[in-house]
């Protein structure tokens, strides 16, 4: 009987740890916003919000003093009176309830988790030349990670079973931009961004006391191509209108999984890997904006960016998931003040920022939006520009009450290409 036994124990371990990855999968059907893909904070990411764009209500249409407008209206680099190079660090907390297995049905939490990232994520260069503007730009402008999950159970004092989840994940764009000065109130431009990311995800079970071990590890490498089309135009000198537009595009992502037992009894060990090409459908997004100057140094900017995210699809491991969407529209608003002071002997320009964004999210299972209020500040010259700016999200219809809050602190020099090269000349000479 005990030999029979034996040899019925690693067949229904098996039968055991797959039917546990059904279990898995299902918990994830209802985690809320975020699903295996879902970036932190929002799923309404529209190209990266640099401390101005960020503190002026995510105005990223209209204005800005970076060059990452590159990554939303490439227009407006035309218009730009000076060459830039720019650089962006930022701080992201994201809170989070639903997601993987914690609070779906397998783990759950006793309130809300946090996570949390600190990163260089922009550096940009844009070079002016006659009525022309050309832009490289290095973003990292989405997030994937969760925060860590290490849960135990303890038996009389012994540890008998273990749980570990891990997942990260980013995707980073590298762009070309080409923009032109049409005449002296509007502008074209045109944005090229490649796409390269990954996810990792990995689930540890154990079992201390029989030494058993279960294993879930996935990646994806993520790649893709999309466009960015721009135009913006001066209506009169206290009026301007700015248009955005990215058509859909596909990214693909090669996956890999590996699924383990592992026992120490007997020779029972086994393996199962799965590799294959997914595909991510991401809907067209269009963006337009109004930026109205109330006085010289004060200007309000109204921008709303659509999401067809109904059009959106995501297959993984080949197996098409429900993603059953809505569309998305985003409603942005935001103050600009500018005071000039001299210090030693150099005149400065010190913006104060004021701005809040409505942010629906596209799931339907859930009612869920974050309401964010933006603020900040900074100095700038002639030569360069020091800005600060946050947002605090609150968000209202999953019952979960998230928060999500945004720093970004932006450096960008503007050098005098004409009077380098001058000098460079006069050596020569």
């Amino acid at each position: 009987m005990n030999r029979i036994t034996d040899r019925l124990k690693k067949p229904i371990l098996v039968i055991i740890f797959l039917f546990s990855q059904v279990i898995s999968s299902a918990a994830q059907l209802s985690p809320g916003q975020y699903l295996e893909e879902a970036p932190l904070g929002t799923w309404n990411i529209f190209g990266l919000d640099t401390a101005a764009s960020l503190a002026a209500g995510f105005s990223q249409i209209v204005s800005s003093r970076s060059n990452s407008i590159a990554l939303t209206n490439p227009a407006f680099l035309a218009l730009s009176p000076q060459s830039n190079l720019s650089l962006n660090l930022s701080f992201n907390q994201a809170q989070l309830f639903k997601y993987w297995l914690v609070n779906t049905g397998v783990l759950s939490s006793t309130g809300n988790l946090y996570c949390r990232l600190w990163q260089i994520n922009y550096l940009g260069l844009s070079l002016r030349w006659r009525q022309w503007a050309f832009t490289l730009v290095y973003a990292r402008n989405e997030n994937y990670d969760r925060p860590d999950i290490d849960y135990q159970s303890l038996s009389d004092g012994v540890m008998d079973n273990t749980i570990s989840l891990r997942q990260t994940g980013s995707q980073t764009l590298f762009g070309l931009a080409v923009s032109r000065k049409l005449n002296s109130r509007l502008s074209a431009g045109l944005s090229l961004v490649k796409i390269k990311g990954s996810v990792e995800r990995k689930l540890e079970e154990t079992w201390p006391l029989d030494e058993i071990q279960m294993l879930d590890d996935r990646s994806q490498k993520i790649s893709g191509f999309y466009t960015v089309f721009g135009l913006f135009c001066r209506i009169t000198d206290r009026l301007s209108l700015g248009l955005s537009f990215i058509p859909p595009y596909h990214k693909k992502a090669k996956s890999q999984s590996l699924l383990a037992y592992i026992s120490p009894q007997g020779d029972t060990g086994i393996e199962i890997y799965g590799e294959e090409v997914d595909r991510i459908k991401t809907p067209v997004v269009f963006g337009l904006g109004s930026r109205f100057l109330l006085r010289s140094n004060l200007e309000i900017h109204v921008e709303a960016v659509y999401f067809n995210w109904k059009r959106y699809s995501y297959t993984y491991f080949a197996e098409e998931m429900a993603r059953p969407f809505r569309q998305i529209l985003r409603i942005s608003s935001g103050l600009e003040y500018r005071s000039r002071f001299r210090l030693f002997g150099k005149e400065f320009i010190s913006p104060y920022y004021l701005g809040v964004l409505i942010d629906p999210q596209p799931m339907t299972d859930i009612s869920s939006t974050y309401y964010y209020l933006t603020f900040g500040s900074g100095l700038s010259s002639d030569s360069f520009s020091l800005t600060f700016g946050t947002a605090i999200g609150f968000e209202r219809g999953s019952g979960q009450k998230l928060k999500n809050q945004k720093v970004s602190i932006t450096l960008d020099f503007y050098p005098d290409l004409k009077r380098i090269i001058r000098g460079e000349r006069n050596d020569k000479s």
